[in-house]
């Protein structure tokens, strides 16, 4: 079980990932990109959410 949730772990943080560099890149806007995290299957498994998808944007954005 230990090995399906690293895959899914590491799937979902890869996909995370580049729709992060799409809007760093100015690719995507703030709502696309918000919308496209937020529907990554297994996002929960890599602490993003609702309540905190804004911040991990800016945060990225900043370079922070």
């Amino acid at each position: 079980m230990g090995k399906v949730k690293n895959w899914a772990w590491d799937c979902a943080e890869k996909e995370v990932d580049d729709i992060i560099q799409d809007y760093i890149d100015n690719k995507v806007e703030m709502t696309e990109a918000k919308n496209k995290i937020l529907a990554v299957n297994n996002v929960n498994l890599v602490d993003i959410d609702e309540h905190n998808v804004d911040e991990v944007l800016e945060f990225a954005k900043q370079g922070i």
